[in-house]
């Protein structure tokens, strides 16, 4: 007895959409071979060339910059982490401003501006113009004589600063100068000008004070300011003078 014939099914074609998630799923295996043989390529691409743009340094501050950036580690051109570069550079206490970028000449590239110093900050660091106190690359600049000196502690660096820089644009139609400030840590100002004058103010209505002698050195006092060595304005009403030895009282 014969079986009866056997039916066979057509294959169905592939709907749209079965078509659409096979090529997605195709796309992104693709995507992350690229991925990975990228990744690999970076691995095994040789350390960046770093590059220091000396144009803004002297030699001193070069050479600090070179040795610090030796102990920092560099990738390939690419994975280097320029963030970390400038905050190490950053560290570097004389250090103002730093841009770190890629350039496809030189490698990374690293541009430094320092601080600008313009007075001495006691005997073993600087100050620039915004009252940061900091320590040279270049040591020689701790003896400037051109420079003036403030005292105080590092924190109250701005505060002494911006003092100094009003003091001067007081004094300045005596042309007097201030030569070295200090501010102690009871809050007490003792400023030397450059014709050897001696003051010392407290933290009382300092700025009415200074002006109030300001005033009268241009004025009752203008004939006899060379005989005056110093001058205490710790008091309310009025101001105590020391004379010089040779001057009368």
């Amino acid at each position: 007895m014969r079986s009866p014939p056997r039916k066979y099914k057509m294959p169905q074609a592939l709907s749209g959409s079965t078509i659409k998630y096979i090529f997605i799923g195709l796309l992104m295996l693709l995507l992350l071979l690229i991925v990975f043989m990228g990744s690999k390529r970076l691995q095994e691409a040789p350390p960046a060339d770093l590059h220091i743009d000396a144009s803004t340094l002297n030699a001193a501050e070069y050479a600090v910059l070179q040795q610090s950036i030796q102990q920092q580690h560099v990738g390939s051109f690419f994975s280097t982490d320029l963030q970390a570069i400038q905050d190490k550079i950053l560290r570097l206490s004389w250090v103002d401003e730093v841009s770190v970028t890629r350039d496809w000449q030189q490698g990374i590239v690293i541009t430094a501006l320092p601080k600008k110093a313009i007075a001495h900050f006691g005997t073993e660091r600087l100050i620039d113009a915004k009252g940061a106190v900091f320590v040279p690359a270049d040591g020689r600049e701790l003896v400037n004589a051109n420079y003036v000196t403030l005292q105080g502690e590092t924190d109250k660096g701005p505060v002494i600063m911006q003092e100094m820089q009003q003091i001067n644009e007081w004094y300045e139609p005596l042309d007097m100068h201030v030569a070295d400030i200090i501010l102690t840590p009871r809050m007490t100002w003792v400023v030397r000008f450059d014709t050897g004058l001696r003051v010392i103010v407290d933290n009382e209505s300092t700025a009415q004070k200074l002006i109030a002698l300001r005033d009268a050195l241009n004025h009752q006092l203008k004939d006899r300011r060379a005989e005056i060595q110093s001058v205490d304005l710790r008091y309310k009403n009025g101001f105590a003078i020391t004379w010089h030895s040779t001057a009368a009282s």
